[in-house]
């Protein structure tokens, strides 16, 4: 069964690469697509589109812009970047506080 949404990262995680190209990366969740299971991470992966000359751009030329990355390439790290983990949830004053799963035991 192939999961439909990006359950372990969210906008403003740090994460690093897990594989391909830069891997060992790190870099801040931008957005996600939960529809095709993807993310925007800052750094990572710049790329080049050409465009025609339209509104925003009267001259057109050459743009950069950030890549997608499947999701499953990245794992989120805690706040130095030097440990891999997982996210998880934590009650805190009687809400709800997602957290690293370094934080989690008491």
């Amino acid at each position: 069964m192939i999961s439909d949404r990006v359950k372990h990262l969210k906008k403003g995680d740090l994460v690093v690469a897990l594989s391909g190209a830069y891997i060992g990366q790190k870099g801040k969740v931008l957005s996600v697509s939960n529809k095709d299971c993807q993310i925007q991470v800052e750094g990572i992966g710049t790329q080049k589109k050409h465009i025609k000359p339209n509104q925003q751009h009267p001259k057109g030329g050459i743009i950069e812009q950030l890549r997608w990355w499947p999701a499953s390439k990245f794992q989120v790290c805690d706040a130095s970047g030097k440990k891999l983990g997982r996210a998880g949830y934590k009650e805190a004053d009687g809400k709800k506080v997602r957290v690293y799963s370094g934080e989690r035991k008491n």
